[in-house]
């Protein structure tokens, strides 16, 4: 992988996962710790039929957080099982989470796990005859693929993305990009920055190209700061990038997060309006906006030498 995304992917990582020195019940109820590094052998559809830690568990040095004595193997396998039937799956990390736990581990042990899991997960996907061309990727479609691979592992099936990504059509991987919100609403902040990401990448890859190495997705700034920043074009084949046009027109969304709630819509039918043409309400995603009122936004942005890309068909 490119330096630019070893560098970026725990910045990236820990605003979405956090950074937990104890272990966990995550949302689908395994046991978890680090940067929403798995702990646990069980299957997430069939909960206690395999109530077994990872070998991972066992190599991170935990230590018991009031004596600093380290923890056996025995120990270790107490307070996973503990952790695992403990029913918090649904309850805030801190003070819940945290306060039936026991052992921590260092923040050293940390990276290593992330840097280990990061280069397992490079060596996996690379194997795999969608992503063979991996190293040759923009350092944003690699991010985007390795985030992916964070929240469902590299062996994840995503048959019209790994259709999209042989030939590198990276406007419609960032289409099928998205992982299911249902349950599971922690989710929405990945899906919305993986999307950005693939699109991105086609923006680096079109002709002519750019430096494939460099990362234009910037982790150490916010996402609103980072869209309103013109390090690169609006791309309005997003939410996000139609949030970002509106707010640059004059028309505010309160707020660039790549959802569209009620106050993007209530955007949307304001500049509809004020253009003359039909309001629509009910819109539920960037499909939904009619070609009529792209055309306009567009041709408005245009007028501003507001520069625009991944324009939908």
């Amino acid at each position: 992988m490119h330096d630019s995304v070893r560098e970026a992917f725990l910045p990236f990582n820990e605003p979405m996962e956090g950074r937990v020195r104890f272990m966990y019940l995550d949302v689908k109820r395994l046991v978890s710790t680090g940067v929403g590094n798995l702990l646990d052998a069980d299957d997430p559809g069939d909960f206690g039929s395999n109530p077994q830690p990872l070998p991972d568990i066992f190599t991170l040095g935990w230590f018991d957080k009031t004596t600093t004595a380290a923890a056996d193997s025995a120990e270790i396998g107490a307070e996973y099982q503990h952790v695992k039937f403990s029913g918090t799956a649904s309850k805030p990390l801190l003070p819940d989470k945290e306060a039936i736990t026991r052992l921590r581990i260092t923040d050293e042990a940390i990276n290593d796990l992330v840097s280990h899991k990061l280069d397992s997960f490079e060596d996996s996907l690379r194997q795999r005859a969608a992503f063979a061309d991996l190293d040759q990727w923009p350092a944003d479609g690699q991010l985007g693929l390795f985030s992916m691979a964070w929240a469902m592992g590299a062996f994840f099936k995503f048959p019209k993305f790994q259709a999209a990504a042989q030939p590198q059509d990276w406007l419609t991987m960032a289409l099928e990009c998205k992982m299911t919100e249902a349950g599971n609403p922690g989710v929405i902040p990945r899906n919305v920055r993986n999307g950005l990401l693939f699109t991105l990448a086609g923006w680096m890859a079109a002709p002519p190209p750019g430096d494939f190495t460099r990362l234009f997705f910037d982790p150490a700034q916010k996402l609103d700061a980072l869209m309103r920043s013109g390090a690169f074009p609006l791309p309005m084949n997003l939410v996000i990038g139609l949030q970002t046009a509106l707010e640059t027109l004059g028309f505010d969304p309160h707020g660039l997060d790549g959802v569209l709630g009620k106050n993007t819509r209530t955007a949307l039918n304001a500049f509809q309006t004020a253009h003359g043409l039909p309001p629509t309400s009910s819109v539920t995603s960037i499909d939904d906006v009619p070609r009529q009122t792209r055309d306009v936004l567009l041709a408005q942005l245009d007028d501003k030498e507001a520069a625009h890309f991944g324009d939908p068909v």
